[in-house]
């Protein structure tokens, strides 16, 4: 049985349907593919490049068909299906470079290293609390090789906060009308999407930083969004990060 965290079981996207994320997400969607395939040019080195939470195979494609051998994990099996599937349109030579795992992403275990991560569509969010985001960090950066890169797309807290309201009972702000809840103890946003209680964690840029320090990585650069536009925090940021994992010195 597959090793499932705290957050692999409460953030909704172990049984988000395939269908739903699809429609949201389709294949064809490639706003953020420059940014990817510009990542892909300047840290992968020609080296397997590692895709955590996958989703259907759109990014996953794209990286293959740009000539590049892929290890993919996710842990939806309906995603994996689609993405596995996706990979089948491909040629023969391009659709051997890609491999696909179903794994929860706290307890990464692949038994290799890697020169470039990539988690696109907000997908760090699903971490809920710091000690699965610790442990996240912490297994990611034992398959990266010293200098590797962590890249990902997150939701940019603070922004989405505004017009918040106190909620029924007082414990939690609303979105008026839109049944989305966010608790600020918890940093927790929870709504209904696909049929499913879905949550995600807003995680600062200091906390990133800390969360960095702590698992030997640094932060290399940050942007407002896939577009590498200025982060400034404005409505319709995203907070796209650049992780390098440092290499250790003994004095």
């Amino acid at each position: 049985m597959m090793p499932t965290s705290d957050s692999g079981q409460h953030s909704g996207w172990a049984d988000y349907p395939g269908e739903v994320w699809d429609e949201r997400k389709p294949i064809g969607w490639l706003y953020d593919w420059p940014f990817w395939a510009e990542c892909a040019t300047n840290y992968a080195n020609k080296l397997p490049i590692l895709e955590l939470a996958c989703g259907n195979g759109r990014i996953t494609r794209q990286l293959a068909l740009a000539g590049y051998t892929v290890v993919a994990v996710d842990i939806n099996p309906h995603f994996l299906s689609r993405a596995t599937a996706q990979i089948r349109t491909l040629p023969d030579d391009m659709g051997i470079r890609v491999e696909f795992y179903l794994q929860d992403m706290v307890h990464l275990k692949l038994g290799r290293q890697f020169a470039l991560a990539l988690m696109a569509d907000w997908a760090f969010p699903a971490l809920l609390n710091q000690a699965d985001q610790l442990s996240f960090l912490r297994r990611l950066a034992d398959h990266l090789i010293p200098n590797g890169y962590f890249v990902f797309d997150t939701i940019f807290p603070g922004v989405r906060e505004l017009g918040l309201t106190p909620g029924i009972e007082g414990e939690c702000l609303e979105w008026s009308g839109t049944g989305r809840t966010f608790n600020p103890i918890s940093q927790i946003e929870t709504l209904i999407s696909g049929g499913q209680v879905m949550q995600y964690r807003h995680t600062s840029l200091s906390e990133i930083r800390l969360l960095a320090e702590m698992t030997g990585f640094e932060v290399a650069e940050c942007f407002g969004g896939t577009d590498r536009r200025p982060l400034r925090g404005m409505p319709g940021d995203d907070l796209t990060v650049v992780l390098r994992k440092k290499i250790k010195r003994y004095d």
